[in-house]
């Protein structure tokens, strides 16, 4: 194939995906979420202002009871987990044959060979 017609077939490729992407993201102007000007469009959005409202207020409503963590069952709780050691992060010359490993000290800066 030429490149003169790979050119056109991408061409014709993007103008149709352009196309789709027009249809699916611009194209329903006036579909369900309110924006048109008729009395339908008019009376949903008044139903989800409503709903909207109605939600707001059960959710203020809302008091969450904190006395859990005060209580001495949640602070004698302790922790079990164990410090990770310092690992080889690998070779300085990758295509070296020697086992030259440096291992980095994560709590310093300095480097131990």
């Amino acid at each position: 194939m030429s490149p003169l017609l790979k050119n056109i077939f991408v061409g014709i490729i993007c103008l149709i995906l352009l196309g789709f992407a027009y249809f699916f993201l611009i194209g329903d102007v006036d579909g369900e979420d309110g924006r048109g000007s008729s009395a339908e469009a008019q009376a949903a959005l008044v139903n989800k202002t409503q709903s909207f409202i109605e939600r707001s207020q059960r959710l203020q409503e809302i008091s969450i009871n904190t006395m859990l963590f005060s209580d001495s069952a949640f602070t004698s709780l302790r922790s079990f987990s164990t410090d990770v050691p310092n690992q080889p992060l690998g070779k300085n010359d990758i295509f070296s044959t020697a086992q030259n490993v440096k291992l980095v000290n994560i709590n310093s800066e300095e480097t131990a060979e």
